[in-house]
């Protein structure tokens, strides 16, 4: 908990809001398989499920990812962040073919874990930038906590 509190300041809400969507899509996909056993219903409705899980993330990804690349240049946020959202977005369009229920849960694991800390690593950046000035990736006009060099 101590990377979150650390790397989060009260500033940057769209990383706050990714690593939730990020982590409900995670949790999503490993209930849904017992849902579907307790309320069979829920099967007609899941293709629709993944596709706005996909377009939350991407739109909270862009909001967060593209205002601290440009405030503080670290180009391995947005890349994991890209690697993140296209394994999430491949296992949306992934066809039923056999094993395809194990290897979309992979995808959304994997791809969920890289987002959050994709949204971690650009929150901590905006947060503790060393490259920048003190006021250069403060979201509010604060003065930073601490500047921490990488």
């Amino acid at each position: 908990m101590f990377i979150t509190s650390q790397s989060l300041g009260q500033q940057n809400h769209w990383d706050h809001a990714g690593i939730g969507a990020s982590f409900l899509c995670v949790l999503h996909c490993l209930l849904t398989p017992f849902l579907i056993m307790a309320l069979p219903a829920l099967a007609a409705t899941e293709h629709q499920t993944h596709s706005v899980f996909v377009i939350i993330i991407l739109l909270f990804g862009m909001l967060a990812f593209i205002p601290g690349y440009i405030k503080h240049h670290n180009k391995s946020v947005p890349l994991v962040g890209i690697m993140g959202v296209s394994m999430i977005t491949l296992a949306a369009v992934l066809p039923e073919v056999e094993n395809a229920e194990m290897i979309e849960t992979g995808l959304v694991l994997v791809g969920g874990i890289a987002l959050i800390s994709a949204h971690l690593r650009n929150a901590y950046w905006c947060r503790f930038c060393s490259k920048c000035s003190d006021t250069c990736c403060d979201f509010a006009g604060e003065k930073k906590d601490s500047p921490v060099s990488l």
